[in-house]
């Protein structure tokens, strides 16, 4: 019933092509362009592009995963999350699908395709930041190399594993913030005002805590979790105090997208649809 239920989203996502471009597609195809631009102002404005600058491709596709949950990025995967997990108040078509299927599979259906979503954003906005790295280098002449830090494809994997599932917990809120605001509109608003007061308070809290391990405060904000666990994979000598955290981190992270998808499918349960 799950699995029927799940390939009856993806089919509706699929042919909701507004949807797709502008919450998945969206934002890693801005980045490319930006990044292009960048590098054909240089060449052809500037006209002084940088001499003897090596460019590493991993190097390149890892900072765009970095940010692949950014406040910029959130905005329009938030807005492909809406459309899937409160679209069905909008056109008020719940009631069509609640007698086929149980609520908490058809909820669950839903966040699971989102993931996936989300999964296949980040995986083009890693292939765009490599096709740009290399367009950028025959661009200004750079030259290109794999790694200028020793990084290697599993450092990729875990940022994207990582990403991914800070980007699951606003995806999880947005399923909460759907059933009960019951507006599209409702869930994009609480879901970046949420991510954007996570990095004001990221960031004062870390400097309140320099050269210390982190707080149970700081630990309990998704942003600095995903933050300290990017920098544990990436630059372990560089983490300091914090190092030892990152395994708390990743439970932290866990936890928020079982709460919040757990909450999600409770009060979808014992909602009343009648009031749509």
């Amino acid at each position: 019933m799950l699995a029927d239920a799940i390939a009856a989203e993806r089919f509706r996502l699929l042919r909701d092509r507004s949807a797709v471009f502008w919450g998945f597609c969206f934002a890693p195809l801005v980045g490319f362009m930006l990044n292009i631009g960048g590098d054909l102002f240089l060449r052809f404005v500037i006209k002084k592009p940088i001499p003897g600058l090596t460019v590493g491709l991993i190097d390149q596709v890892l900072k765009a995963l970095s940010n692949g949950a950014s406040t910029f990025a959130a905005l329009f995967l938030m807005i492909g999350a809406a459309a899937v997990l409160a679209g069905d108040y909008r056109w008020e078509t719940w009631r069509l699908l609640t007698p086929r299927n149980t609520r908490q599979n058809l909820l669950l259906a839903k966040l699971i395709v989102v993931g996936e979503a989300v999964f296949w954003s980040l995986l083009l906005t890693a292939v765009l930041s490599a096709l740009a790295a290399v367009i950028g280098t025959g661009i200004n002449g750079k030259a290109l190399t794999v790694s200028m830090f020793g990084r290697n494809l599993f450092d990729v994997i875990g940022v994207l594993a990582i990403t991914w599932l800070e980007a699951m917990t606003l995806a999880a809120l947005a399923a909460c913030v759907g059933v009960l605001s019951r507006s599209t509109m409702g869930v994009v608003i609480a879901c970046l005002g949420f991510r954007f007061v996570q990095t004001i308070l990221a960031s004062s809290l870390r400097l309140m805590e320099q050269n210390e391990a982190p707080s149970w405060k700081l630990l309990a904000l998704p942003v600095f979790d995903a933050d300290l666990l990017r920098a544990a994979l990436l630059a372990p000598e560089q983490v300091g105090a914090a190092g030892g955290s990152a395994g708390v981190a990743l439970a932290v992270l866990l936890v928020w997208v079982a709460a919040l998808t757990a909450g999600a499918v409770w009060l979808f349960r014992r909602q009343d649809l009648t009031k749509e």
